[in-house]
């Protein structure tokens, strides 16, 4: 059987009316499945708590009758016991429809036990969706607002657009850094980088006509790629060239790294 198939199983194992031979298949599966294990103790454990909000069921007047007829009769000599048996044996046998009542009622409760159990297991799945979906939301809209930093950056008059390449330790790394000279605002994008090593960041640099390289943010690229903002001080706004190296992931004063992308600002 597939991993869907134990699932959809273990709403009747918590409720402890699965066959015996499906009993023992889960049981197995069990064994290596880490997922379907925790879902059935939570199971179990939402089944356990709904069994104690369940409302008590009154004994049938004929069985709440025969319990005080045995009390009664606990009490009563041992001739007035005879007597009182030999009346109750001639009464009319109602075992049989007592028997089917109870176990009619113990069906309605097991019904109403996995009828919340769905309930609860859809209420989850919601739950999980609106969550992602959430998730997806904020992820838009931050994109969104990126896109429309960008777009006004690129309207501003005094927006400069560098192209920085990649040097003989990334050749095909890429990148684009657009800034205005006026506010400092800027955007970074960079593809095609090698990953971010532990304890490692990119860093950018700003390099004067002096040849003095100004250090700028750092940055991370998990995946190789880098999508950012950030601003650029008021002295490095004329830079000549435009620098990023890899670099202690705290940064440095001076570069002590290689060079991976190079643009000059022409």
């Amino acid at each position: 059987m597939k991993h869907e198939d134990f699932s959809e199983m273990l709403e009747l194992e918590a409720l402890g009316v699965l066959d015996q031979a499906q009993s023992e298949a889960l049981r197995r599966h069990l064994e290596e499945c880490d997922v379907c294990r925790a879902e059935l103790r939570e199971l179990r454990d939402t089944a356990a708590m709904l069994a104690h909000l369940a409302p008590p069921i009154a004994p049938a007047k004929e069985t709440r009758a025969r319990i005080l007829e045995r009390v009664r009769r606990s009490r009563l000599s041992p001739a007035e016991s005879s007597a009182s048996e030999e009346a109750i044996t001639a009464s009319p046998p109602r075992s049989f429809w007592l028997k089917w009542g109870l176990l009619a009622a113990s069906l309605v409760v097991i019904i109403c036990l996995a009828l919340l159990l769905i309930l609860w297991r859809e209420r989850q799945r919601l739950s999980a969706e609106l969550a992602q979906a959430e998730r997806t939301e904020r992820q838009l809209r931050t994109e969104l607002d990126r896109e429309r930093e960008l777009r006004a950056l690129l309207a501003a008059p005094q927006t400069r657009v560098i192209e920085l390449e990649g040097t003989q330790v990334a050749p095909h790394a890429r990148a684009k850094l657009a800034y205005d000279a006026r506010t400092g605002r800027a955007i970074l994008f960079a593809t095609n980088l090698p990953p971010t090593p532990a304890g490692k960041a990119y860093q950018l640099w700003f390099i004067m006509s002096s040849g003095e390289a100004m250090p700028g943010d750092v940055f991370k690229a998990e995946k190789g790629d880098i999508e950012t903002s950030f601003f650029i001080p008021p002295i490095a706004r004329n830079a000549k060239a435009f620098a990023l190296t890899l670099e202690p992931a705290q940064g440095t004063r001076v570069p002590t790294g290689e060079k991976y992308l190079l643009g000059s600002n022409s």
